[in-house]
């Protein structure tokens, strides 16, 4: 049987305002896993870091 985790969390991103982020997924992901993947834009000139906050990150095997 596949595990499914559900994650949620609130995110800002750089300038942008808070959001609600949720996602599904069949691995489980930290919180300082999720900053790494959303802190990395793809641009023109190739990849970019920008500054990413979480708050209210959960992880809940679904």
């Amino acid at each position: 049987m596949v595990r499914k985790y559900q994650i949620t969390a609130e995110v800002k991103k750089g300038w942008q305002a808070w959001g609600t982020i949720v996602l599904h997924r069949d691995s489980k992901l930290t919180e300082k896993g999720l900053i790494k993947t959303l802190a990395t834009v793809k641009n023109s000139f190739g990849n970019t870091k920008v500054d990413v906050e979480v708050r209210n990150f959960q992880c809940v095997r679904v």
